[in-house]
Order: C-alpha cells, then sequence, then structure tokens
C-alpha cells in the first residue's frame, strides 16, 4: 500500500511535466509564427506598395503614349483648298483658314472658318461662309454653323443662318435652323430652307415671312 502514492504522484509529474512540455512548444511555436509575420508584413506591404506605385506609373505611360498616338493622327492643314464636282458635272472649290483630319476619332475633316464656292466655273457662283464646319468626303457633305452666310449671285440674294448642309454630289443647300434672306425682290425670312438648282428654285418653311420690293 505504501508504494500506491509514490506511483500517482510520480504519475501526475509526468502528467504536470509533459503539459509543461506542451505548453513551451505551443509557446515556441507561436514566437516562431510572430516573428515571421514580423518579417513578412512589411515585405507584403512594400510589395503592394511597389506594385501600386508601378501601376500608376504604367497607366501614366499608357495615357502620354495614346495622347502622342492621338496627336500624330490629327493632320492640320493651313489655308487648304478642295477641288470637286458634283452629279452634273458642276465644279466647287472648298477652302479654310485651317482644316484638321482627325483619324479613328471623328469621321470628317474640321473646318475653321470654310469658304464653299459652288460652280466655280460660272460667273455667277453661290458662296457659303461661316465660322466652323465639317466636310465628309464619302458622303461628299459641308455641314456649316457658326454665323453662315451664302450668297447666291444667280438671284442676287444674300442669306444668314445658324447652321446649313450643303450636299456636293447634287449641288443642294439646305437647312433646318431659322434664315433670313435679302435680295433685288425684297426679304424673306423663315425657319428653314432649300436652295436647288443653283439658286433658281428656293423653297422655305415654317414661319415664313415675305416683303415684295415693287419695281
Amino acid at each position: 500500500m505504501s508504494d500506491e502514492p509514490s506511483l500517482d504522484s510520480e504519475r501526475r509529474d509526468a502528467e504536470d511535466a509533459a503539459r509543461v512540455h506542451e505548453a513551451a512548444e505551443a509557446w515556441r511555436r507561436r514566437s516562431r509564427l510572430v516573428r515571421l509575420l514580423r518579417r513578412a508584413l512589411p515585405i507584403a506591404i512594400g510589395a503592394v506598395l511597389v506594385g501600386l506605385l508601378g501601376w500608376v506609373a504604367v497607366r501614366s505611360v499608357i495615357s502620354q503614349v495614346q495622347d502622342v498616338r492621338a496627336r500624330s493622327a490629327a493632320v492640320r492643314m493651313t489655308n487648304p483648298r478642295f477641288y470637286g464636282q458634283d452629279s452634273q458635272g458642276r465644279s466647287f472649290i472648298l477652302g479654310a483658314k485651317e482644316a484638321v483630319r482627325q483619324t479613328g476619332r471623328e469621321e470628317g475633316i474640321r473646318l475653321i472658318q470654310p469658304l464653299l464656292r459652288l460652280n466655280n466655273a460660272s460667273d455667277r457662283p453661290t458662296e457659303l461662309r461661316a465660322d466652323r464646319g465639317v466636310y465628309i468626303e464619302n458622303k461628299d457633305v459641308v455641314a456649316l454653323t457658326g454665323d453662315v452666310r451664302i450668297t447666291d449671285a444667280g438671284s442676287g440674294f444674300q442669306f444668314l443662318t445658324g447652321e446649313t448642309i450643303i450636299d456636293t454630289d447634287k449641288g443642294v443647300i439646305s437647312g433646318d435652323s431659322p434664315v433670313t434672306g435679302r435680295g433685288p425682290l425684297g426679304e424673306i425670312s423663315a425657319s428653314s430652307y432649300a436652295i436647288h438648282e443653283e439658286g433658281a428654285r428656293m423653297v422655305f418653311q415654317g414661319g415664313v415671312r415675305a416683303r415684295i420690293q415693287s419695281r
């Protein structure tokens, strides 16, 4: 009977030693993990910052390359002249103070202070001037905007409007903006207009008002 207490004591001591050993091993593992995290976290944070800075730099380079490509794609012309003929063989000349052909972004040639002269070979050409314009070559269309002035030598009328569309193939001038005109026969104003056959036929629509001068 005297040996049983000593055996229980030894067993408890062994169990206590095992628990202490396990606790020590767990502490050492946590300690190694903490040391690893202390080293890894700064490296990871640095890598993230480097990646962000690199992405910002790449985006900046890409943006600069795109701007360079856009500028290189734009062809600027000073005092350009474009020559052509309509379907009936009547010639026209389109000039401007400056023209910009923007490839890949928008259709047509942007014009600054354009001047269009229809039927230049005739003694009675029709001239159109404006602040801005676009020449769409593949559609044979010239669109003028901003203080558009039309001088029709055939009829002697001068028109003022905000915008106009010229079909250089058919030789038709038209617009859906208000127009006022003055000539030998009097004055006229309307909401829209169209000029056909070198001014031989004019069509005015919408709130048309006219004052005829007696000869």
